[in-house]
């Protein structure tokens, strides 16, 4: 389910200017460590993605 909210959260074009709030509040629902760590790292592609 969260996978689902950050790949249609990533694939949005243009990006939300809130995107990263959305994916910080997207993470902080999870209480899975690995989950946490997966959704860390769609953060950094999220960065990358807004900055290229």
């Amino acid at each position: 389910m969260l996978n689902k909210k950050v790949r249609k959260l990533i694939n949005t074009y243009p990006l939300p200017d809130d995107a990263e709030e959305q994916l910080d509040h997207i993470i902080e629902q999870t209480d899975n460590v690995y989950e946490r760590l997966l959704l860390g790292r769609a953060h950094e592609a999220l960065f990358i993605q807004r900055h290229q």
